[in-house]
């Protein structure tokens, strides 16, 4: 993968003081991809063994959720963005976008909205898989030291009687992936039929880890410790 950030000044060469703040942090570098169980990666499939339960969310999303007015199915998402990327792909700069006039009428289908009545049919809402990370790809991982994989879901629906906005029902998941076996990976894992918004539907994308030195901004700097 050729990576876009540009190269970097030596921040320590022109300010030596702040050698003391250094510390490690790995960029992800996510590209859209099929990445798989094995992998650390973002909106892909999880190491999930098929004997333990999906995690779901049991909030009344029919009640608290009656005046969005742009519910998303999942398929009617993907199905937007494939459309939009071959568009895109085709597009020159400076051009209006190229959309095919069959394309125009399944982007219409896609953007339907969804009525507030299939949230009463729902129940309780599987979670979306959200990332999963291994330790050897990020290897300053926090967490329990005898862990190697976290895992992150959450639901794609805000407002769970936090106290931000944006309280998304976010579970994390720590476990040993030698554990779980590979032969036993839940292969249709579940997900929500309706979302909020399209923006909480993660694009599957494999990752390209780089260990990088950063710096804390000024606002309750510590050096890091020894």
């Amino acid at each position: 993968m050729t990576r876009t950030t540009p190269p970097r000044p030596d921040v320590v060469a022109a300010v030596p003081e702040l050698a003391a703040y250094a510390r490690t942090a790995t960029r992800l570098h996510p590209r859209p991809g099929t990445p798989g169980v094995g992998d650390s990666s973002i909106g892909g499939p999880l190491l999930w063994p098929t004997e333990e339960p999906w995690p779901v969310c049991t909030a009344d999303h029919a009640t608290t959720h009656r005046h969005v007015a742009n519910l998303r199915r999942p398929a009617d998402e993907r199905l937007r963005r494939r459309i939009l990327s071959a568009a895109y792909g085709r597009t020159r700069r400076g051009q209006r976008l190229r959309i095919y006039k069959e394309e125009r009428a399944l982007l219409a289908q896609a953007d339907r909205p969804v009525p507030t009545s299939e949230l009463d049919r729902a129940g309780p809402l599987p979670l979306l898989a959200v990332a999963q990370l291994y330790r050897r790809d990020v290897p300053g991982l926090p967490g329990p030291r005898e862990a190697d994989l976290v895992q992150v879901l959450w639901c794609p629906f805000s407002d769970h009687g936090g106290a931000g906005d944006w309280d998304l029902g976010v579970v994390v998941k720590w476990c040993r992936a030698a554990e779980v076996d590979v032969g036993r990976v839940l292969a249709d894992q579940p997900e929500p039929p309706v979302l909020e918004s399209g923006d909480f539907l993660p694009e599957p994308c494999v990752l390209h880890p780089e260990q990088i030195l950063e710096y804390p901004g000024a606002s309750g700097a510590r050096p890091a410790p020894g």
